[in-house]
């Protein structure tokens, strides 16, 4: 049932309240101190200091078991590539498992990975192109049966929830009256011609094993400029090569216009590690705008279930119309700016 008041009351910060409990599956004594890591919508995560130690609690809101059992195994078999930073790796519990069942949901131990979130600096940028670049590259090497999910598939199975795209325009037609401007037929519109164009993609365009949620906040640095980790796999799957790097600009750049430094930066480090085809940087302009109406999907599909506030779908809807409108005027320069990287 959609609604726009208070979500329900948690506990503080969110934390499960049986958390020593659940501390004791992984042989960790109760916690001495617990906070919220980080602005994260989509779960519940918290650092916990326990022992002399710190661990990072995750509680999956979204993922059934087994997805997220996919997902640890992916974890797995990423950390065993060697690369120069940090994946997480859940840590097994007593009996072996990798998370604990809940009523609200799985929830998972890791160990601490230190370091900053990346920001918004052009060193910091840099870093973040180059990183993506080399986890895409490994990744690329990882088979496909260690996907957790397969992301080609139309909009209307972003979020189960949302089935049915006309219905959703409608319906935010409704309870958001004027905000898709003066074409109340645009979302639906919107949505039908880039599931169109996505089957082509998956036929001509490269698909491997892909992060899907690079945002600078899920990129750790050391002091030393060096990177840490990389976090939240939550998203992974099979998708476009492509898609990771317009995610990341989607996520990185202001005002969901991709003009500003941050996507000439990031592009051109993730350019000079891994160099995508032609085809591929001519799709970007509508890889933007799918990835746009994915977020205001999802989001959407939480509103629903009680889980987000409209004004989070608000935001997206607002920012999907806008990127289109920009895109309708810059995207054939955005394009010939890529190609010239």
């Amino acid at each position: 049932m959609p609604h726009d008041g208070p979500l329900p009351d948690e506990p503080p910060h969110g934390a499960p309240t049986n958390l020593t409990d659940l501390l004791a599956r992984w042989r960790v004594p109760a916690p001495d101190a617990v906070r919220p890591a980080g602005p994260g919508t989509n779960n519940s995560v918290h650092v916990v200091e326990a022992g002399g130690r710190r661990y990072v609690v995750r509680g999956y809101q979204n993922q059934s078991a087994d997805r997220v059992a996919a997902e640890h195994r992916l974890l797995t078999g990423l950390a065993d590539v060697g690369l120069s930073f940090a994946v997480p790796r859940p840590l097994p519990t007593r009996d072996g498992a990798t998370f604990v069942p809940t009523p609200s949901g799985p929830v998972a131990l890791f160990g601490y990975l230190p370091g900053r979130p990346a920001g918004r600096t052009t060193r910091d940028l840099a870093l973040a192109g180059e990183v993506l670049a080399y986890l895409d590259l490994a990744l690329a090497e990882l088979p496909a049966g260690l996907a957790p999910a397969d992301w080609r598939h139309p909009l209307s199975e972003v979020h189960p929830a949302v089935p049915d795209l006309g219905e959703l325009a409608a319906e935010l037609a409704r309870v958001l009256p004027g905000e898709q401007g003066d074409d109340p037929g645009w979302l639906h519109a919107a949505a039908e011609r880039v599931d169109a164009m996505r089957v082509r993609w998956w036929e001509t365009l490269p698909v491997q094993v892909v992060h899907n949620d690079f945002a600078l906040g899920n990129l750790l640095v050391h002091d030393d400029g060096r990177p840490s980790a990389v976090l939240d796999f939550e998203f992974a799957g099979l998708d476009l090569r492509v898609a990771d790097l317009v995610g990341a600009v989607s996520m990185a750049t202001a005002e969901w216009q991709p003009s500003d430094r941050a996507t000439d930066v990031l592009c051109r480090a993730y350019l000079s590690r891994l160099p995508l085809s032609t085809a591929e940087r001519a799709a970007f302009p509508d890889l933007l705008r799918l990835r746009a109406l994915e977020s205001l999907v999802w989001r959407a599909g939480r509103w629903r279930q009680g889980q987000a506030r409209l004004d989070e779908v608000r935001d997206r809807l607002a920012g999907a119309r806008q990127l289109d409108r920009w895109l309708e005027q810059h995207g054939p320069t955005l394009v010939d700016d890529l190609t010239a990287l």
